[in-house]
């Protein structure tokens, strides 16, 4: 019924997309949606990672399971700055270069990953705090940034010196949460 392993999370989301659906219509807004989700996918695959699920307009991608790699929180943290920089490549190949903007947030952590759902519709998924704080960081996280707890940070500091350090108040999260943008 699954395996408790530790992974890195990313969830990655358009910034006021419910707004850019209203203003422009699904018509315009889905071809950037779609591209966005083609690149992010490229992406963590390419990082060895997967992509567990594209929803609206996030994606959700973990690391180190079932490919263990003792770097998966570098991998997390490049596949979310890769994402970052094909935004503008997104918005000017659809001849809008300002439209699509994206917040993500990284965790790292135990998790349990595994199969569930019906008997015709599956889902390779992560659960656990992991996967929640992630998503939770990057619900605040302001267009343009990558958001990533302290145990991100840790790791990946010395190649990302300077981070500001952000403490947060996370729905479900009962203590302040220390957070950091990565440069």
């Amino acid at each position: 019924m699954g395996h408790l392993s530790p992974v890195s999370v990313l969830f990655a989301d358009a910034r006021g997309f419910t707004s850019l659906i209203h203003e422009h219509g699904p018509e315009e807004i889905t071809p950037f949606i779609d591209e966005f989700f083609k690149r992010c996918y490229n992406i963590v695959i390419n990082h060895d990672g997967i992509m567990d699920h594209f929803r609206g307009d996030a994606i959700l991608g973990f690391f180190n399971v079932p490919i263990r790699h003792d770097d998966h929180v570098a991998r997390a943290v490049a596949a979310a700055a890769e994402i970052q920089a094909a935004v503008p490549e997104i918005n000017l190949s659809k001849g809008r270069p300002d439209l699509l903007k994206i917040g993500a947030g990284i965790t790292t952590g135990m998790a349990l990953t595994a199969t569930v759902g019906s008997n015709t519709c599956t889902d390779y998924t992560v659960m656990g705090d992991v996967a929640n704080i992630a998503s939770r960081l990057q619900g605040v996280a302001k267009p343009g940034e990558i958001l990533v707890s302290a145990d991100v940070y840790d790791v990946v500091a010395g190649t990302m010196p300077g981070a500001e350090k952000r403490v947060l108040e996370l729905k479900g999260i009962d203590e302040p949460y220390e957070a950091y943008v990565l440069p």
